[in-house]
């Protein structure tokens, strides 16, 4: 007879593959991995914490980022040496931009990742650095994890999608798509108020 789990303790090197949910990505379904989240799991209400497993040459998701939420990876076992972090940033001529202003395709470029990496992403527009990994030859295991702002909006700037992410009812997470192609910014003058 085995003991029950104490509420703050997940042993993740005895999770096997069925105690992890597919998932693939809403906007690509090409991205996919394996995942459970430990911090919904141990009770935590402020912070999102992950663990992946990604299968050989698989991409984790869709380019993205975040304008509120922070965002970190901690590689766990890259598996193989040509396992990648994937980064789109501002072009060149722009760079540092605010991401909301950036015209035309960006910049793409691949960074290895190794065993024992930290990358960290802070939410925002400016500098943001849009990201995903793949793995190589063999399986990634890793760790993502971030904060949980009320409200959050995931940017894919090559889809001109934004998916909106509310956290505001403690319960469960609502989020929405919106498509920011055509988006225009409109200004809305503060109302009126009685002197």
């Amino acid at each position: 007879m085995s003991t029950p789990r104490p509420e703050y303790l997940v042993r993740t090197p005895e999770l096997g593959l069925d105690a992890l949910r597919y998932q693939e990505h809403p906007m690509n379904r090409a991205a996919n991995h394996y995942t459970v989240s430990l911090g919904d799991s141990t009770g935590l209400t402020k912070l999102g914490v992950h663990f992946y497993r990604l299968a050989p040459g698989a991409t984790s998701t869709t380019l993205h980022y975040h304008t509120v939420d922070d965002e970190w990876y901690y590689i766990i076992d890259a598996g193989s040496d040509d396992a990648v972090l994937i980064i789109w940033e501002a072009p060149e001529e722009n760079p540092g931009a605010d991401m909301a202003e950036v015209k035309g395709p960006g910049v793409a470029r691949e960074e290895r990742i190794w065993t024992g990496d930290f990358l960290g992403f802070k939410g925002g527009e400016k500098g943001a650095h849009a990201h995903a990994l793949r793995a190589g030859s063999k399986e990634v295991i890793y760790l993502v994890g971030g904060n949980r702002s009320p409200l959050d909006h995931c940017v894919y700037p090559l889809l001109g999608k934004t998916l909106v992410v509310d956290w505001s009812e403690k319960t469960r997470q609502k989020s929405w798509v919106v498509d920011t192609k055509d988006l225009a910014l409109v200004h809305i003058d503060a109302p009126a108020v009685v002197p």
